[in-house]
């Protein structure tokens, strides 16, 4: 799942005098939860060397655009922001200008030459070397460019800490795993993110042990494919549901929900099927990307697996799960798709019956074998083909919404609803998900609106409204 996450709000001016006082960093992300996962290990990084987080690119004396490059539509935006973002450096001559993450990796020192302005180039496995990274280019080594991988019995995670009182959010990311060994022929993240390797489990374990206990209520267990954690050691590690059933274990300590993503069907399991039958604090949700209902497009894609065993996987989770919720990705215009295969992808749409799904036009990535096939859809049939995918997901994405009306929903609550209105006289409202991953928008009374004892909690709404992404509702 790939979108573009500003993770702090863009400036509308960037000529300004050089920020005083102290360090501050601005990180830009683009991409996927595992970028935002690694935003955040990046500023717990940085913290000790006394570097503090800004929302304004004008007070920053380092920069960082965490970038993602599964399509070419992302690269281009960061390399558009680097252009907008070099202004500053001719008002502060202290600022470091980096760029980190996938195209980081796939582009290694090349970006240096590409890129005169910018100070430092960053791979996803070198997260942890960042102080030692400033401290060469401050040091007069000159600019630098880090990206090498390290050995699957080197590599160290970087776990996660609860953050400082007050910032804790109900919900936190939890990397269990990095990398992919699938290799699908049309995907960069094998070489933008290298080989599989599995946390320890008792590190998955610990790390959400302490979330919870500081208000923590949700995680999302995070890698390219946690359905092969385990496979990458020799060790007798557990396998992903049992992974499952040891944090659900939790449920005792405060942990409401779990999530995961995410997933290859290749390595979905009838054991991780049963997990949504079994584990209590296991979100009724699932992503499971299939790309195309081609066979002929899903053998060129190298995806290992035919449409007939996906389909199995998706009866397997409705007969063992029947509300589940069910998402995925869509890949129009790979090469060679023809219009019979796009109707196969149009009629699993209808077959399996998403609540919601992730569409992009295929774009060649560096390296990858399907650049090398011959791009023989036109771009206008990409764009075509496209929207006639939204347009026949939009119908199936509102009756899966519509039975949710009238419907009595649990509720996490998370924070503030974006709908409330700061005013004594309008409607306080809180926002939580469902189980199923739907945003909830419900009233509370004013007096109560800022209460904490809100946040974190459980609440069962009667749904009153159904819009077209969220729902709304009265406390039952």
């Amino acid at each position: 799942m790939t979108v573009d996450i500003p993770l702090h709000p863009q400036p509308d001016d960037v000529s300004a005098a050089a920020p005083e006082g102290g360090r501050k960093v601005y990180v830009q992300t683009f991409g996927c939860q595992m970028n935002v996962n690694d935003s955040d290990r990046m500023f717990q990084v940085l913290e000790p060397l006394g570097y503090s987080a800004t929302d304004d690119v004008k007070d920053a004396s380092l920069i960082i655009l965490n970038t993602c490059s599964v399509r070419d539509k992302a690269e281009q935006k960061m390399l558009s922001e680097l252009g907008r973002l070099a202004r500053l450096k001719e008002y502060n001559d202290d600022l470091v200008l980096s760029v980190a993450g996938c195209v980081a990796q796939q582009e290694g020192a090349a970006l240096l030459k590409k890129v005169p302005y910018l100070d430092l180039v960053f791979g996803p496995d070198n997260i942890s070397e960042l102080p030692q990274l400033l401290e060469r280019l401050r040091s007069g080594d000159g600019r630098v460019a880090q990206t090498e991988f390290f050995k699957r019995k080197e590599y160290e995670f970087i776990e996660a800490q609860p953050k400082a009182e007050g910032l804790q959010g109900v919900s936190e990311y939890v990397t269990i795993m990095k990398g992919c060994d699938k290799v699908c022929t049309f995907c960069i993240v094998p070489f933008t993110r290298g080989r599989e390797v599995s946390k320890p489990e008792e590190l998955v374990v610990a790390e959400v042990e302490r979330l919870v206990a500081a208000g923590v209520r949700e995680v999302t267990l995070l890698g390219q494919n946690v359905n092969s954690y385990g496979k990458d050691r020799f060790d007798s590690a557990p396998g992903f549901p049992e992974l499952l059933r040891q944090v659900d274990a939790l449920k005792d300590r405060g942990l409401h929900r779990v999530r995961f993503t995410t997933s290859h069907p290749m390595d979905c399991s009838d054991a991780l099927i049963d997990c949504f039958g079994e584990l209590q604090t296991l979100c009724e949700y699932f992503h499971l990307p299939v790309q195309s209902g081609s066979e002929r497009l899903l053998e060129l894609m190298r995806r290992h697996r035919t449409r007939e065993h996906y389909m199995s996987r998706v009866d397997g989770l409705r007969a063992r799960c029947p509300d589940i919720a069910l998402s995925t990705d869509i890949i129009v215009g790979f090469p060679g798709e023809t219009r019979e295969d796009f109707e196969q992808t149009l009629d699993l749409l209808k077959t399996v019956e998403y609540e919601s799904i992730f569409a992009f036009k295929y774009s060649p990535r560096p390296g990858t074998k399907a650049a090398e096939m011959d791009d023989t859809v036109t771009t206008a049939d990409k764009k075509r083909r496209l929207a006639e995918v939204f347009a026949t997901q939009k119908p199936i994405t509102e009756a899966r919404m519509g039975r949710y009306m009238g419907r009595t929903v649990e509720v996490l609550v998370e924070k503030p609803s974006r709908n409330t209105v700061k005013s004594l006289t309008d409607e306080f409202q809180l926002m939580g998900r469902t189980r199923t991953n739907v945003i909830v928008n419900f009233p509370v009374p004013p007096g109560e609106f800022w209460a904490k004892r809100w946040i974190g909690q459980l609440a069962r709404v009667n749904v009153e409204e159904v819009k077209a992404h969220s729902l709304y509702g009265k406390l039952a």
